[in-house]
């Protein structure tokens, strides 16, 4: 690169700093956590001759964020509304690492300023990450429709908008609507074609929808772009779902083999890893161990309920029991939450609870996952006795 050789010739704080934006932009595109360490090594050049050079601080604290250090993120996103107290995306971020710690009154604060200073793709998309964790659907929605709209007027670059597609398709699934959750995905393809987090939510959309060849080829896609563990889980999910067990050993290999490559890996994967062992039921005393040490720095409603999943699966339902209410406190609208809260319940014998919990899952989601949504009908029926919930589909039909 160019800018490599020039720098290493005429080290130069300004032409450090664009250089960690070239690498940004392409760990974005191509989601590989390698681009995020060189720009993180740029920008401490870029600091080590320019101290105060804010946009570096700003951008650090991006790439903090992350590769999941979000107390250091706070850290130089804090020093950069220091020495710019109008930087927009320094609150952004600020924003975004108290987000995903928990500290939910911080967040909205700090997106308040975000928002105030600058209406743009960045503040619409991140303040409806908040409004998606209270249950404030219509908001959510509306602010990255909003977002979208902003980032194609302002001619932001195509990967920024299709990311904003995705996190709307992601909402929409969350909520159920399965036909809008895909065209939104559709949408985000065309905007960026080849982008690996369309092709993820696509997936999961036709798994929801029962098209699982389809499915299986979404996430064949996404894994060719970056092979992510979460891909890799919900490909071997998807397999297995098809009956092909061989194709869906190979995936939870990988699963395994890509969680272990480094340390890095570790703090990036911790809590996708605890999931796939929770929703496998296998390595229990590994899930609990890493959902522990993920709860100590991430206090999240997802903290809550990683914990909790993994207390549940262990045997110690009465321990998981706090977690879940904790991850519930806002009644965000994800059906898995609510169904983990059924089987934990139920777990303790507070069948009526149990039994309220899952229909609230089906009635959010009926397919949010196809290795547990039948998990989840089963046990509504033990627990009712007579048959299954009723549960509207998109078409408003009933299965």
């Amino acid at each position: 690169m160019l800018l490599q050789k020039i720098l290493k010739q005429h080290p130069d704080a300004e032409l450090y700093y664009r250089l960690s934006d070239l690498y940004i932009q392409k760990g974005r595109q191509t989601g590989d956590i390698t681009y995020f360490n060189l720009a993180s090594t740029s920008l401490r050049e870029a600091l080590s001759l320019q101290p105060d050079l804010e946009a570096a601080h700003r951008h650090l604290a991006y790439v903090l964020y992350t590769i999941h250090d979000f107390a250091g993120a706070a850290t130089e996103a804090t020093r950069a509304i220091q020495l710019d107290s109008r930087d927009s995306n320094a609150y952004g971020v600020l924003g975004d690492a108290q987000l995903e710690t928990g500290k939910y009154k911080d967040a909205a604060n700090s997106y308040a300023r975000m928002s105030e200073i600058k209406d743009d793709l960045y503040s619409y998309s991140r303040r409806s990450g908040l409004e998606t964790i209270m249950g404030e659907n219509d908001a959510a929605v509306a602010d990255l429709k909003r977002a979208i709209a902003a980032g194609i007027q302002s001619s932001e670059p195509p990967e920024g908008v299709a990311w904003a597609q995705v996190r709307l398709a992601e909402d929409l699934f969350l909520m159920g609507k399965l036909e809008d959750a895909n065209a939104m995905g559709t949408a985000a393809l065309k905007t960026y074609p080849g982008y690996h987090r369309a092709f993820a939510v696509l997936g999961q959309v036709s798994a929801a929808q029962g098209k699982l060849d389809q499915a299986a080829d979404f996430y064949r896609r996404a894994i060719a772009v970056i092979p992510l563990p979460q891909y890799a889980a919900a490909l071997g999910d998807v397999y297995a779902k098809l009956g092909r067990q061989k194709d869906a050993q190979e995936q939870r290999q990988l699963v395994e083999f890509i969680a272990r490559l480094n340390v890095l890996n570790k703090v990036l994967y911790n809590r996708v890893l605890v999931d796939y062992y929770a929703d496998h039921d296998i390595d229990h005393q590994q899930a609990l161990d890493l959902a522990a040490g993920e709860f100590q720095i991430r206090q999240d409603i997802y903290g809550h309920d990683a914990l909790a999943w993994a207390l549940y699966r262990d045997g110690k339902a009465d321990a998981a029991l706090p977690h879940i209410i904790s991850a519930l406190r806002y009644q965000t609208s994800d059906a898995r939450l609510y169904f983990h809260a059924g089987m934990i319940y139920a777990a303790l014998g507070r069948n009526a609870q149990a039994r309220a919990m899952l229909k609230r899952a089906f009635a959010i989601n009926p397919h949010f996952q196809p290795i547990l949504d039948e998990v989840a009908q089963h046990e509504y029926v033990a627990l009712d006795g007579s048959s299954r919930p009723q549960i509207a589909d998109d078409s408003g039909a009933h299965h």
